[in-house]
């Protein structure tokens, strides 16, 4: 809590603190409502003064709670190491005419289970940074470092804000990240839907990207100086070397996946003039046997028969590449675990102010909270994995269920409970004689 105690006036970080308490002691159910029931927080202050409190002091200062948050977590992180930041939205069913911002989205857990659904709620954009865990090598755990509610354009202008894509969304979140980190690298993972102008320009100079490329654009060399001097503009870009689609009907320089048995990949160097002009790509195409990968029995949707991915890191090599872009699966876990543990958008909220409000305190909380686990975990020798799920052999490494139960386990060694609501040792409810029902003749 020390690490928010600057942010807030003395009056907000009296209610401040009786939601994080809330937050910490809630299990199922992450409402505003259960929070204060189970701090006893309303004897002090009227229900609707917390609200308040998230659509006014938390909403104007959340970017300084991320702020806080970013620099603590890079303080995890080894010296002269990357930061992998990565980047998804994730959409919430919602019912209700009034909720401000809600519409109809493609759902996105839809999409990662190849198959394509509608619907109608909140869409969220989340940025989450991968912190290493020094005593599990090449494990990690994911830190949310910003949150935004995505508004479709219709929407903004009734509300009155500026309309915002997802892509310029993470691209602020992004920016600011770097802004907090200058003398740190950070390198973006994103799948194709944030491969845009608004996302991919004009980057930072320590920031660098690892995402999808679209299989239809085309890939450009750099254009040539001129031998003789010549009238007009100079060519900003040089000969068509193609598209995926066209590169994956070249016969020679293919190489077998590492990873993947049947599939082959190559890469080429160039320019995507049409969304980053001027600046040079690696672009990894990956083709595989269409007979060979077959659908499968069980299986929604076979694999692509193509695919490709960028980055604007040129020293990444091929097996990089594609490992790099294979983290970005952690943000659809982070997602789950942040459904499942955290409240994400189990608010009652209304007011897009408050929306905001409510799940930037979750997602902070949430990163708190992880950022405690870490570092106790440095400090602690014994870290018993399987102790809540022992038929979990193969676990190597903690998750977000053992984050979450070491909170509890800590808060019950202090003596934090929630505070009880009714007498649990009054086993039979005597009644009075003139109000107990007949028997039944």
């Amino acid at each position: 809590m020390n690490l928010f105690r600057g942010v807030f006036h003395a009056r907000s970080w009296q209610t401040f603190t009786y939601l994080a308490c809330g937050w910490v002691l809630a299990r199922e159910r992450h409402t505003i409502t259960t929070y204060l029931w189970l701090t006893g927080a309303t004897t002090v202050k009227h229900f609707s003064r917390f609200y308040v409190f998230l659509g006014c002091p938390l909403y104007k200062r959340r970017w300084q709670l991320w702020g806080a948050v970013i620099r603590l977590a890079a303080q995890f992180v080894p010296e002269h190491t990357v930061i992998r930041v990565a980047f998804d939205d994730t959409t919430k069913k919602k019912a209700g005419t009034h909720i401000e911002g809600r519409d109809r989205y493609r759902n996105g857990a839809g999409t990662a289970r190849q198959e394509y659904r509608t619907l109608r709620g909140l869409n969220f954009v989340l940025g989450l940074m991968r912190v290493p865990l020094k005593r599990w090598p090449g494990h990690s755990l994911s830190i949310p470092i910003g949150f935004e509610l995505y508004l479709k354009q219709a929407q903004a202008q009734k509300l009155g804000v500026p309309y915002r894509s997802r892509s310029q969304l993470a691209r602020d979140i992004l920016d600011f990240a770097a802004k907090q980190l200058p003398t740190h690298h950070l390198r973006s993972l994103a799948d194709g839907g944030y491969a845009t102008k608004d996302y991919v320009r004009a980057l930072p100079d320590s920031t660098h990207v690892v995402g999808r490329f679209p299989i239809s654009a085309k890939l450009y060399k750099l254009p040539q100086a001129p031998e003789k001097k010549r009238r007009g503009a100079p060519r900003k870009k040089g000969d068509l070397i193609g598209s995926p689609k066209t590169l994956a009907e070249t016969h020679q320089g293919w190489s077998p996946h590492p990873h993947e048995v049947g599939a082959e990949v190559q890469a080429w160097c160039g320019i995507w003039h049409a969304v980053l002009p001027g600046r040079r790509m690696r672009v990894v195409v990956l083709r595989r046997d269409p007979e060979r990968f077959r659908k499968k029995p069980g299986q929604r949707k076979p694999l692509p028969t193509l695919e490709a991915f960028f980055t604007t890191d040129l020293s990444l090599s091929i097996p990089d590449i594609l490992r790099e872009y294979g983290e970005r699966w952690s943000a659809e876990i982070a997602i789950r675990d942040a459904n499942a543990f955290d409240g994400l958008a189990q608010d009652q909220c209304r007011k897009r102010q408050r929306i905001m409000g409510a799940n930037t305190f979750r997602l902070v909380m949430a990163a708190a909270r992880t950022l405690w686990f870490i570092d106790q975990v440095e400090r602690s020798r014994d870290v018993h994995l399987c102790r809540y799920r022992p038929w979990y052999k193969q676990k190597v490494a903690p998750s977000q269920l053992d984050v979450v139960w070491a909170c509890r386990e800590s808060l019950h060694e202090a003596g934090i409970f929630p505070i009880p609501r009714f007498a649990p040792d009054l086993g039979i409810i005597h009644e009075e004689p003139e109000h107990a029902m007949p028997f039944a003749a």
